[in-house]
């Protein structure tokens, strides 16, 4: 099985989303997780257990310099190419807003994406119709608990367990590096 996570960016909202990775592991353990990110948030990404491929798309970058812009329009085909090159079982915008699910649309194979607005989050009404199945979740869900709902109902995942982060420090030595904290 292979699956597409549609997450790109905030941090905040990324860090929410990480436990999908594991109850998603929990429920199929040998399938292939990708997720779509903007680059500044993939080193989060590459200290994820369970995910395959971080697929970068740095749609800010490509605003900011102009979207008509000759290399920009060739980073944006190559992008596009590279997310039809995959077949995939299921692809889950947890985004919600028209531009995740634009790309949730861009790859090959069923889409899952959010059908209604909740507390605290950005919800594009456009988002939903261009999901192969929009699902409805409990509008008064924390950010942590909505993405995992999504992924339950979409792919038969179980939301009964503590939130699994499963992010693993990269090793150093306490030599090299000063201590920091981070809060």
């Amino acid at each position: 099985m292979r699956i597409l996570i549609v997450k790109l960016s905030s941090l905040g909202d990324i860090v929410h989303s990480l436990p999908v990775v594991a109850d998603l592991r929990a429920a199929y353990p040998r399938a292939l997780i990708d997720w779509v990110v903007e680059p500044a948030f993939a080193p989060l990404l590459q200290r994820t257990d369970g995910i395959a491929e971080i697929i970068d798309c740095p749609l800010r970058r490509w605003t900011k310099a102009g979207l008509l812009k000759p290399s920009v329009v060739r980073e944006m085909r190559a992008f596009r190419l590279r997310l039809r090159r995959e077949n995939y079982d299921a692809i889950v915008d947890l985004q919600g807003l028209t531009k995740s699910a634009v790309i949730a649309r861009l790859a090959r194979g069923k889409s899952y994406g959010l059908a209604n607005r909740t507390e605290g989050a950005s919800h594009e009404a456009p988002a939903r119709w261009l999901v192969s199945k929009a699902i409805r979740v409990e509008p008064h869900s924390h950010a942590l608990d909505r993405g995992r709902e999504l992924v339950a109902a979409a792919l038969g995942t179980r939301v009964d367990s503590p939130p699994s982060f499963g992010v693993t420090p990269h090793a150093s030595s306490a030599a090299s590096r000063p201590r920091t904290v981070v809060l």
